[in-house]
């Protein structure tokens, strides 16, 4: 298990964390999320070492975090020119006692002996995202730490990739990741770290947050604009060819509807978890 007790990181007297506190559990999936700028990649540099904590500690009794035990995917790595991608695995692998096959990377990454041989830096996105993948693996970690893994690859490397993760899980590896995809959350992880403005606001189980009813919409045609006059102000809303009612009560807004004779046949009630809640947020933040 890893601690992070109390992380504060400030610039010029402004704090990009904030008494930040939680545990990544050992052999477990974490995923740490929040909008642009909340401060995940700072913590994310705080914990292999890059930046130094203005205040606060971090535990780390299984030394998850020393180098022979730790694989790094950054948000974006820039490739140095006129490196091949064989290249790239022979230098890498030279760094470690009981690195992984040749074979093995080539079947990470998807790459055919032509493609092991062209310039990585030539790559397309998706590829040299996959690519980074097999960088971090090749030295067998304990730990792992992807930030925004997925971004750039098309949906069949994407499942390709959590297929492979599905298996780093089922053999004990301990897992930390950032994500903008919902989806990925849901299946993956076993713990929701959420960061807003450098603090930790929310460190729960995806079931609970998904249990967690957050708001109910409810749906109902053009005809009813009448009922405007009957909720609160922007309540009632026209979305596209309908009108939505957003509310936390939905038997009271039922009533008043009932109460107006519109039949129920005509609406839809769905509602949004706090989990989607979360991640409609951090869209809106990031446009």
């Amino acid at each position: 298990m890893i601690k992070i007790n109390n992380i504060s990181k400030k610039y010029k007297n402004k704090a990009v964390v904030n008494n930040a506190t939680f545990e990544i559990n050992k052999g477990m999936c974490t995923a740490l999320i929040g909008p642009n700028g909340a401060g995940k990649s700072t913590l994310i540099d705080i914990l292999i070492g890059d930046r130094h904590p203005t205040s606060g500690s971090i535990d780390d009794n299984e030394a998850l975090l020393n180098e022979k035990h730790l694989g790094i995917m950054f948000q974006k790595t820039i490739f140095p020119e006129l490196i091949k991608v064989k290249e790239l695995y022979n230098l890498f692998s030279s760094m470690y006692k009981n690195p992984i096959s040749y074979e093995q990377f080539s079947k990470i990454t998807r790459f055919s002996e032509n493609k092991m041989s062209e310039f990585a830096n030539r790559l397309s996105g998706g590829q040299k995202r996959i690519l980074d993948f097999g960088l971090a693996l090749i030295g067998n970690p304990k730990f792992l730490i992807l930030d925004e893994p997925t971004s750039a690859m098309d949906v069949q490397m994407r499942q390709h990739f959590w297929d492979i993760v599905d298996g780093l899980k089922a053999q004990g590896v301990t897992i930390l990741y950032t994500s903008h995809y919902i989806e990925e959350v849901e299946r993956m992880a076993d713990r929701v770290v959420v960061i807003e403005s450098g603090e930790i606001v929310m460190n729960d189980s995806p079931n609970n947050l998904k249990a967690n009813q957050h708001n109910s919409i409810i749906k109902l045609p053009l005809k009813h604009q009448y009922l405007q006059s009957q909720f609160n102000h922007n309540q009632m809303t026209r979305v596209k060819d309908s009108y939505e009612i957003q509310t936390d009560n939905v038997n009271q807004a039922v009533q008043i509807l009932l109460n107006a004779e519109v039949d129920l046949n005509e609406i839809e009630i769905t509602k949004t978890s706090l989990l989607e809640s979360i991640f409609s947020n951090n869209k809106e933040e990031s446009l």
